[in-house]
């Protein structure tokens, strides 16, 4: 969608942000924007409802339009995701306070320098929003949501499913598809995969593509080219590696840049990748560029026209970029 649209979507959806989003600039994307429970909850609310958003209230007789902001069937699909405890286990266990014998739609969060936390999630007739933290702002000693907000939230939506009743179980319609795929790749199961699942698609959206394309003769997974730093690092415990051209995937071919006169400078940096191997030296206009401390490559903009090389070995490849100032 984009940061704007995105911005603008929430609101929709029941968020109300006390600042503008040039406010907030890039960090907006990543969750920098101030947001209350209640409007929280409003939101997940309106996923409950299957899509219909509507804006909090306090009091019975007051009066808020209902809005339907999503389709019933995109909805569901993420309710459904929200509700796979499987998923969750490889970070909570399957144990954790999020597991329920009912089928209930969760989710936690947890923020920066762990000033706060919180989980929210709903059964048939109410959500629920449970905020933990401390009142100034200060941070709490390493506390994940789950270990803070979630019992407490826990503990009420079983008090409510006493009465409640659990969501319904999701049932495929000429909108609502459910595909088996290659829990890798996320395409069509081939003979290369090693685990399957079940997943639901908007009707038109399921994969057509076999997988084996993406796998080579030994079994190993091919990844994009973007992906070939990860490849080459001891992170990769998969054994996945990329195709064996060497080419520049960082700036991509005939970028175009615009300098934002708001950001600072120190944000308006691209990051200069390659595909197939770790060892490149990088040229900007025949200037040699430093690594940070961490051993990547960036580049600040500056307006004009500029040539990106990037050498290894006896390897070379250059791309053409052009940055255009604000004013």
């Amino acid at each position: 969608l984009g940061a704007r649209p995105t911005f603008y979507q929430l609101q929709k959806w029941g968020f109300n942000f006390p600042q503008g989003l040039d406010d907030y600039g890039a960090g907006f994307v990543l969750g920098n924007a101030e947001t209350r429970l209640v409007d929280l909850a409003a939101g997940y609310a309106g996923l409950a409802r299957g899509g219909a958003a509507m804006r909090a209230k306090f009091l019975a007789a007051e009066h808020q339009p209902i809005m339907r902001i999503a389709s019933r069937e995109a909805t569901a699909i993420v309710t459904d995701i929200l509700c796979d405890n499987d998923a969750r286990q490889k970070a909570f266990g399957l144990h954790s306070p999020l597991a329920f014998d009912e089928r209930v739609a969760a989710k936690t969060g947890t923020s920066s320098g762990f000033r706060d936390t919180w989980t929210v999630g709903f059964d048939k007739e109410h959500t629920v929003a449970v905020w933990s933290g401390n009142f100034d702002g200060r941070p709490m000693r390493d506390t994940f949501a789950v270990r803070a907000a979630t019992p407490l939230w826990a503990a009420i939506m079983r008090e409510l499913l006493r009465r409640d009743h659990p969501l319904d179980v999701l049932v495929e319609n000429h909108r609502l598809v459910r595909r088996e795929i290659c829990k890798m790749t996320g395409l069509l199961p081939s003979r290369f995969s090693n685990a399957t699942t079940q997943e639901l698609f908007l009707e038109g959206t399921e994969p057509h593509e076999d997988s084996k394309a993406y796998f080579a003769n030994d079994g190993k997974l091919i990844l994009p080219d973007a992906y070939a730093r990860w490849c080459a690092s001891r992170d990769n415990a998969i054994g996945a590696h990329v195709r064996s051209e060497f080419r520049i995937t960082s700036p991509p071919p005939n970028a175009q840049y615009q300098i934002d006169p708001i950001l600072p400078p120190s944000q308006q940096m691209i990051e200069l990748t390659a595909a197939c191997t770790n060892d490149v030296e990088w040229f900007v206009n025949g200037v040699r560029i430093a690594p940070e401390r961490d051993g990547r490559f960036f580049w600040q903009l500056a307006a004009g026209e500029w040539k990106v090389r990037a050498v290894s070995q006896d390897k070379l490849a250059d791309e053409k970029i052009t940055v255009e100032s604000s004013n």
